[in-house]
């Protein structure tokens, strides 16, 4: 039986191997994503004086890449052998989203080592506009949002808010020249990553899809770290270091990853992108909670700022996607 046209301006393959997430799932994937990448960046600063960052990329993606694995080799025996959503092209399409996803997450475990996680979650959200241009490049079903005030409207409140805590939180000197020069590698990758992961992988199951790109990226991040990095000194890690190794490999990539990817095939990148404008306040909300640290009022109101600019952004694409 041939498949309904998508709508995002492309046919799905005859046999599709994954339902339509409902707007609800969607979003609660989403915030569920954004609160594992919150904390990312402080475990990841944690482990800087112990472990070397091609080590510490190396052992994250073994782990994730364990993770899936049983499913993925469960999962793929059940594929077609041929056809457009058969083994052979889900490994096809998933080598170009590996190859975007290496770039992100090589500049991503380098920053830590030049500037602190607060920075970083601010430098790393430049994603957005590329994720735009990539969106409205790459994906035809994207470019109707660019027609649409309250797109406009979501992106300036989003927009506001962000320099508002970026003000009020970015010091002089505490990011250096590398750190920039990373953080805008990343962001570049990363808006990439997002676009192809919908354009390349939305055939099939979003834990077979991640399963395979994670396989793929860990056999570059092995290569590397017994290269350039030293992982003789795993052999004299503390428990401690392993378990923040383990839960930054889960949070940071096993489980946030396939959540996003429930999340974009609903959402979009653009408008999936736009939400992680929350992370910083996300962040400086949890060292509020957790640290003691002072949330000042202006970064309450650049946190409204923020909500509201996603919620208008998300209901941009979700009155665009009733509309078709």
């Amino acid at each position: 039986m041939t498949a309904p046209s998508s709508n995002w301006g492309r046919r799905r393959p005859a046999c599709e191997t994954t339902p339509t997430p409902s707007w609800h799932t969607a979003l609660l994937a989403l915030v569920a994503a954004l609160a594992c990448w919150a904390v990312l960046p402080l475990l990841l600063e944690y482990l800087t004086a112990d472990l070397d960052p091609w080590t510490v990329n190396g052992m994250r993606y073994v782990f994730s890449a364990a993770f899936w694995l049983p499913l993925v080799l469960r999962d793929a025996h059940r594929l077609p052998p041929a056809g457009p959503s058969s083994r052979r092209a889900l490994l096809l399409a998933s080598l170009p989203v590996a190859a975007a996803l290496v770039g992100s997450q090589l500049c991503y475990g380098a920053t830590p080592y030049f500037t602190d996680a607060t920075h970083m979650n601010f430098g790393c959200r430049l994603s957005i506009p590329f994720a735009t241009l990539f969106g409205f490049w790459l994906l035809p079903g994207e470019r109707p949002l660019a027609k649409t005030p309250l797109f406009w409207l979501g992106l300036l409140a989003s927009a506001a808010g962000f320099l508002l805590l970026f003000g009020r939180t970015w010091t002089p000197g505490t990011a250096t020249a590398p750190a920039l020069l990373l953080m805008l590698g990343y962001s570049l990758f990363w808006g990439l990553y997002v676009v192809l992961v919908r354009r390349r992988l939305t055939p099939w199951r979003a834990h077979l899809s991640y399963g395979v790109v994670s396989l793929l990226v860990c056999a570059v991040m092995l290569v590397l770290m017994f290269l350039l990095g030293n992982p003789a000194t795993l052999l004299h890690l503390p428990l401690r270091l392993w378990l923040i190794l383990f839960f930054g490999a889960m949070l940071g990539l096993a489980w946030s990853h396939v959540l996003y990817y429930r999340a974009l095939r609903v959402t979009g990148p653009i408008a999936g992108e736009s939400g992680m404008l929350l992370l910083p306040f996300l962040t400086a909300h949890l060292a509020h909670l957790f640290l003691g640290e002072t949330l000042l009022p202006g970064q309450w109101l650049s946190g409204l700022l923020l909500l509201l600019g996603c919620t208008l952004l998300l209901l941009s694409r979700y009155l665009l996607h009733r509309s078709r």
